[in-house]
């Protein structure tokens, strides 16, 4: 009898450790995957090596789907896995047969610089929605082109937005014309922080810079 209450005991705590086990190792894939904040977490500098190091790939894929006269919106991040991540982001639905196209297009472009397939995944979505893999962002392509239809359907008139990222922060360079006021400058600014959660980014990691320094001509 004490033994089968032995037993008992013994088998209702590993469920409760097992539990618990399961719970936490969970946990933090849970938190990522609703902030969309990466796993591994990498340094701005690093972040700068790896940019430096597939930029002209960057380019390469670009210019082939521009090629074949894609619209879409290129951008690139390291998963937790170390792969790096291809984002291409289309403003309209497509057929599984165009998905299949655009993806042989960057694996031959991939394969031309000599470079392991392996090494990347490829991920499309639709450009108005976040990005669903978890990975340490290295352009952030897709959610300066919301914010420029954004800020085109408020009227703002000419502007430009850009951005970059340094060795501190993310950098959003918005520059209206000479004409617009405070005002504007913060509706501008609004919008992209509105913009960059909307992509479930911090808008703390994002410095936003806006000038109205383009000149308009007579």
């Amino acid at each position: 009898m004490f033994i089968k209450k032995l037993f008992t005991l013994w088998f209702l705590l590993l469920i409760i450790v097992c539990g618990a086990f399961f719970f936490f190792a969970n946990a933090p894939i849970q938190y990522a995957e609703k902030t969309n904040i990466p796993m591994s977490q990498h340094s701005n500098d690093e972040l700068l090596h790896y940019i430096q190091q597939y930029q002209f790939l960057i380019s390469e894929i670009s210019h082939a789907l521009r090629k074949e006269a894609y619209s879409f919106q290129l951008d690139y991040g390291i998963l937790p896995n170390s792969k790096i991540e291809l984002l291409v982001s289309l403003p309209d639905k497509v057929d599984r047969k165009t998905k299949q196209h655009i993806e042989e297009t960057i694996l031959d472009v991939i394969k031309a610089n000599e470079l392991n397939p392996i090494s990347f995944q490829i991920t499309l979505k639709n450009l108005y929605e976040p990005a669903a893999a978890i990975s340490t962002r290295l352009s952030y392509n897709d959610v300066m082109a919301n914010l420029f239809e954004a800020m085109f359907a408020q009227n703002f008139g000419a502007f430009s937005v850009d951005h970059s990222m340094t060795s501190e922060e993310i950098q959003v360079r918005i520059n209206l014309t000479d004409e617009k006021n405070d005002k504007a400058k913060k509706k501008a600014q609004q919008l992209a922080e509105d913009t960059i959660k909307q992509h479930q980014f911090d808008v703390e990691a994002f410095s936003i810079d806006v000038q109205n320094q383009i000149k308009v001509l007579d």
